[in-house]
């Protein structure tokens, strides 16, 4: 094909000027392109719907078996340990287990607690310093599920995002999802 265009140029050359024959030999190429290009398969409608029905069905999923507890044991377990005290990851393990079947505000008030006592400082973003003692106060007094998943929203936003394990980036749509359907 190629030898074609080469062909044609040459004898469009002889008879027309230099520029016409560019401006033919670049349409020539572009035509060469379109004529080999693959079709590209854009997503329609309902490729969309679809994904965002499985994305609905995966907080959905989330949100109908977590409880607070168990929220927070998914938190804990998508932070790194290299994010945590010695203390903290000595014992992350049996943490995790007992927290997941948490289903009361006052357990997971004080289980954020040991969390947030357990995650290094260097570990937090720098607005942390501003928000902790509010944070230490409202995660005390929290009594009802709705002020804890407060409580551990505002937390885990102020996690700095290279604490936690790759895997959180994909979790966390369907965490938040399931915390804010506890938060109402």
């Amino acid at each position: 094909m190629i030898f074609y265009i080469f062909t044609i140029l040459k004898c469009l050359t002889l008879k027309l000027n230099i520029m016409k024959a560019s401006v033919l030999f670049v349409c020539m190429i572009l035509f060469a392109f379109i004529v080999n290009a693959q079709d590209l398969k854009l997503p329609t409608s309902k490729d969309v719907k679809n994904a965002e029905q499985g994305v609905k069905s995966e907080a959905a999923k989330t949100t109908g078996q977590a409880n607070i507890g168990s929220l927070i044991g998914q938190l804990t377990s998508n932070i790194s340990d290299k994010s945590l005290t010695d203390s903290f990851k000595k014992n992350k393990g049996d943490f995790i287990n007992k927290v997941s079947s948490v289903n009361d505000a006052a357990g997971a008030s004080s289980a954020l607690q040991t969390l947030q006592g357990g995650i290094l400082p260097s570990a937090m973003d720098a607005g942390w310093g501003k928000v902790k003692d509010k944070w230490v106060k409202d995660a005390k007094t929290a009594n009802t599920v709705k002020s804890v998943a407060g409580v551990a929203g505002t937390l885990e936003k102020n996690i700095n995002s290279s604490a936690f394990k790759g895997s959180w980036s994909s979790a966390r749509p369907a965490w938040q999802a399931a915390l804010s359907t506890l938060a109402k």
